[in-house]
């Protein structure tokens, strides 16, 4: 595990410090660039660009039981459609920026395992990928 602590506390700014910008960053940390995308205008009509980019930017989509720290949550936060990324740390702990907030670390309680919609490790499954 890296030393996210130069994460936490940073303060929303869509498109700029938001809960994407923070898995980047994240990433970064761990000597992997990953791209930025445009951010929708309208999260509520938009669909997941995380979803949709995932495998693409090198992630696997792992099974709920399998997570483990270092891996991407990819939750349902009153948006129609999975919009919200945290990142898995030891100890269901997680790593998120949630809008209008500072990024923080909060235990991973029932309100957000019950919305999320997807658990994605880096590069698990490479080889099986071909």
């Amino acid at each position: 595990m890296v030393n996210y602590q130069s994460l936490i506390g940073r303060q929303w700014n869509y498109g700029v410090n938001d809960c994407f910008s923070l898995v980047r960053d994240f990433f970064k940390l761990k000597g992997i660039s990953l791209p930025d995308f445009g951010r929708p205008e309208d999260l509520e009509i938009s669909e997941s660009i995380f979803l949709q980019q995932a495998e693409a930017i090198g992630f696997r989509q792992v099974k709920w039981g399998q997570r483990k720290a270092g891996d991407v949550l990819i939750m349902r936060l009153h948006t129609r459609t999975p919009m919200h990324a945290a990142i898995l740390l030891p100890d269901e702990q997680i790593l998120h920026q949630r809008q209008d907030s500072l990024s923080a670390i909060e235990p991973l309680r029932r309100y957000y395992v019950e919305r999320v919609a997807a658990v994605f490790r880096y590069g698990a499954d490479r080889s099986a990928a071909g």
